[in-house]
């Protein structure tokens, strides 16, 4: 999936902490940080620490790849050689 921006990480963190049955306070204890900064994670919080949001986002089974930003057709590219 490619992710635009903070609202949509967040959106991301909050369905994989509901799919795996984690309460905010329980991420919050994994990532070892408070219940408010996972509600605004969830939100979307364009100021969170990439470090916490890494280890929340590892937290609830989800990582983060990074490529290169190539035009619409030449990543549908890329992502095809990778499918085959």
């Amino acid at each position: 999936m490619i992710v635009t921006n903070a609202e949509q990480i967040g959106a991301l963190l909050r369905r994989a902490r509901k799919e795996k049955g984690m309460t905010q306070a329980e991420l919050a204890a994994a990532v070892d940080v408070s219940r408010q900064w996972v509600i605004a994670a969830e939100a979307g919080a364009p100021t969170a620490r990439v470090d916490l949001v890494l280890d929340a986002l590892r937290a609830v089974d989800l990582v983060v790849d990074v490529a290169p930003d190539e035009p619409d057709d030449a990543l549908e590219t890329v992502l095809g050689r990778a499918r085959d």
